[in-house]
């Protein structure tokens, strides 16, 4: 048996989004480091990236080209 997942209602992920906006946010101001940065560089090189050996289609080309419009 799966777990049975419900979605947030729109009111909820409003709340969770101001609750996590600037200084409220955990991560504010800070910045990765170079070591951190590298090594999330190297966990996504190569074969170990989601999109390797994988074209997008013409239409999501199109997509991403409407959406940068």
């Amino acid at each position: 048996m799966g777990v049975k997942r419900r979605k947030h209602s729109r009111a909820t992920r409003k709340l969770m989004s101001l609750k996590a906006k600037g200084k409220k946010n955990p991560f504010y101001g800070k910045r990765h480091s170079s070591r951190t940065k590298r090594k999330q560089r190297l966990i996504k090189l190569g074969s170990k990236n989601p999109m390797y050996g994988r074209r997008h289609t013409t239409k999501t080309k199109n997509k991403i080209r409407a959406a940068k419009r």
